[in-house]
C-alpha cells in the first residue's frame, strides 16, 4: 500500500493544510490505489485547531480512515516513521532557513517533494532526492505526489540519490571535514 508522509510541527505554517488537499485531491482521481496518508510531529495546543480542521476535511472527503496522525513522536517512533513512508513532503509556507526535516527523510531513503522556497531548492539541486512543487497549490502537489507513486522505480532511484548525497554531503562527518577545512583555509 502505497503512504504519503509528512513529518513535521502540525501546522499550518508548515502547510499541513495544504498536503491534506493535495491528498484528498489524488483519492478523488483515483490514480493511486489504497494510498494512505501518515502525519507526524510536534503539536502544541495552538496546532490541535489545524489538525482538527485537516481531520474534518479528511472525513468530509470520506477518507480519514486510511489517514494516521501522530502527535510528538520519539526519536525511534520518527525513524519507523519514516521507513513507512514512499514518499515525503511538507509544503512548509515558511522560507526555511535549512528544513532539517527534508535532510531526515533524505537519509532514510525517502523521496521528498518541498516547495521553491527558503533552503529547499538548494538541498534538492545539491541531493537529486527530491522535487519542487508549486507553493501553496495543492494541484500540483498532487500531480508531483502522483507522479512518484505511480513510477515507484523513479522514486526508489530518487530516494538513493538523496540518501547518497546526504550521506556525503551532510552527514555529521561530512560537516566536521567541511568546517575543519573552512577553519584551515581561514
Amino acid at each position: 500500500t502505497p503512504v504519503l508522509g509528512y513529518l513535521s510541527r502540525m501546522s499550518r505554517e508548515k502547510g499541513l493544510d495544504i498536503l491534506v488537499a493535495a491528498y484528498i485531491e489524488i483519492r478523488r482521481r483515483d490514480s493511486v490505489k489504497g494510498l494512505r496518508l501518515r502525519v507526524a510531529g510536534g503539536c502544541g495546543e495552538a496546532d490541535e485547531k489545524v489538525v482538527s480542521a485537516a481531520k474534518a476535511e479528511l472525513e468530509r472527503a470520506g477518507v480519514l480512515k486510511d489517514a494516521e496522525f501522530r502527535s510528538n513522536v520519539t526519536r525511534a517512533q520518527k525513524i519507523d516513521f519514516l521507513r513507512s513512508i514512499d514518499v515525503f513532503c511538507v509544503p512548509s509556507r515558511a522560507a526555511e532557513a535549512f528544513g532539517l526535516f527534508v535532510i531526515e527523510a533524505m537519509a532514510a531513503g525517502v523521496p521528498v517533494i518541498v516547495p521553491p522556497t527558503g533552503a529547499f531548492p538548494e538541498i534538492i539541486e545539491a541531493t537529486g532526492g527530491g522535487m519542487l512543487a508549486a507553493s501553496g497549490d495543492p494541484k500540483d502537489l498532487a500531480d508531483k505526489i502522483e507522479e512518484l507513486l505511480l513510477n515507484p522505480s523513479a522514486a526508489r532511484a530518487m530516494g538513493e540519490r538523496g540518501r547518497k548525497a546526504v550521506k556525503e554531503k551532510f552527514s555529521a562527518d561530512a560537516m566536521a571535514r567541511n568546517a575543519l577545512k573552512f577553519y584551515a583555509d581561514a
